[in-house]
């Protein structure tokens, strides 16, 4: 009998439940036998939960690695269950799996479908027109299960769509309900909000004997899918990307949250600190902070390093170039990191501090609301122009209408999330969440990452020589690193 590999494809995470690969396997076995063939079960090759509509064939990552054997094994057959099971992108199968291997193969290359008698010819018309209508198919499918996911969705239903449960949470009875891993999704929003990488998250996770929601070691990857859900918040996010309208579903108070908003907030003010400043996990803590009080010329870092008695020596600068000189980091930051540490323990425990915090949050509260009025009115009005240009047909004019349409949308969504970033920072004042957070921190022993993060929330700047040597400047609004001032502007047509 002629050795012969086999594919068999999920489509779906509720055919991995049901028993879709003991058929097709049944099926393929069978068809071999018939056909003077033996399909051994390390030749079997399984794509778990793929779809072969949305992903052209050489985006089955099974699919290509079955085409790597074939070529090195130098087996030229494969059984295949239903030309469905191939592809429903129209001819990317073909493309990208078929023709490299007729290319290899050029006399005996032999694929086969358990529907066909003999081998596939993609040449075929009967071929084609198949491929087109497994296609055809799946577009109506797709056009089905959209329409209905949109009238779930604009039920009142507070019942999540099927997918699959986020790690932290059971599902009981349709509802979201925390478990015994709630704490760990809580724990990996509170270390990134401190600066703290994914993978550094990860590490610390795996080295801790804490399972990913795998079972297996944490991967940065992991962390990242949890920190992005925003479900953990108690808002659930719901997007169909594939109807001819692209929509949008959000849900507050959808389920018991695990992570304060806050703290998201947050996590998104460290990513542009980081942008705009330099790295949260250098050694360099003051980097970008420090001014050459002769020149007024920013500090760089510098690396440097000594050999001796076989033994390698690190050294580490900040340098000011125009002024030729350097100062040892350690002596930096043993002289400035008390005086920082002291500004904060002062100025987290004045009362007088959140009165003034909240009256700046009340003031932006109003400013926002305004420039939500006036965006919202601008962009009716421009809705109108435009629809006056397409009755008089004035293509110049309707095309100018739509583009100030756009940009002034969004300016309207940067500033309605302006007033959702505020609304939660203001809530984070009043319960004593944002300062206590920072009184908290002096108590323990702070690593290179919190400290960057508390010189980039406090300080200003600080210009040092070795003649005059420092003088520090505080920022005069800590909530400035929320950038509220920023909430959009206004565009005339």
């Amino acid at each position: 009998m002629n050795i012969a590999f086999a594919y068999i494809r999920r489509s779906s995470y509720k055919q991995i439940e049901n028993h879709s690969v003991e058929i097709q396997k049944a099926h393929i076995q069978q068809y071999a036998a018939r056909n003077n063939m033996t399909v051994p079960d390390e030749f079997i090759f399984i794509e778990d939960a793929t779809s072969a509509y949305t992903n052209r064939a050489s985006q089955r990552k099974k699919l290509m690695h079955l085409k790597e054997r074939m070529i090195e094994s130098g087996i030229p057959r494969v059984i295949f269950h239903e030309e469905s099971r191939m592809d429903r992108t129209g001819y990317t199968f073909i493309l990208d799996f078929y023709r490299p291997l007729a290319e290899h193969f050029p006399d005996n290359l032999s694929v086969y479908s358990t529907n066909l008698e003999g081998p596939l010819n993609p040449d075929d018309p009967k071929t084609k027109l198949a491929f087109l209508l497994y296609r055809q198919e799946s577009e109506i499918k797709s056009e089905r299960a959209i329409s209905s996911l949109v009238s779930y969705l604009e039920t009142d239903e507070t019942v999540r769509p099927g997918a699959k449960t986020p790690y932290g949470y059971t599902l009981i009875e349709k509802k979201l309900v925390p478990n015994k891993d709630a704490d760990i999704v809580t724990f990996i929003f509170y270390l990134q909000s401190w600066g703290i990488s994914m993978q550094k998250i990860a590490n610390t996770l795996t080295s801790a004997g804490i399972p990913s929601p795998q079972g297996k070691a944490w991967r940065s990857s992991t962390i990242e899918t949890i920190l992005k859900n925003r479900l953990y918040t108690g808002t659930l996010i719901w997007n169909v990307h594939k109807g001819k309208v692209a929509r949008e579903y959000e849900f507050h108070n959808f389920t018991e949250p695990l992570v304060d908003e806050f703290l998201v907030h947050l996590i998104t003010v460290n990513t542009t600190l980081q942008k705009v400043h330099g790295r949260l996990d250098t050694p360099f803590t003051f980097l970008n902070k420090l001014v050459c009080s002769q020149c007024n010329e920013k500090l760089l870092t510098q690396n440097a390093s000594t050999t001796r008695n076989s033994k390698k020596y690190l050294y580490q600068y900040y340098v000011c170039k125009t002024c030729s000189y350097k100062l040892d980091k350690t002596d930096v930051h043993d002289s400035l990191m008390p005086n920082l540490f002291r500004h904060i323990e002062n100025h987290m425990s004045s009362e007088e501090l959140k009165s003034h915090a909240l009256n700046y949050l009340e003031q932006a509260n109003l400013t926002i609301e305004k420039n939500i009025e006036i965006l919202e009115e601008r962009l009716d009005k421009l809705i109108s122009r435009g629809c006056i240009a397409e009755e008089q047909n004035d293509k110049r004019l309707q095309g100018l209408a739509v583009t100030l349409q756009n940009r002034t949308a969004d300016d309207l969504k940067e500033a309605s999330y302006k007033l959702d970033v505020l609304q939660s920072v203001s809530e984070s004042v009043q319960s004593d969440l944002f300062f206590n957070r920072f009184k908290t921190m002096l108590e323990l022993q702070l690593g290179e990452t919190e400290k960057r993060l508390m010189v980039l929330y406090f300080i200003d700047h600080v210009a040092i020589s070795p003649e005059e040597g420092s003088k520090m400047t505080f920022s005069n609004n800590i909530l400035n690193i929320f950038n509220l001032d920023s909430a959009g502007q206004t565009t005339e047509l």
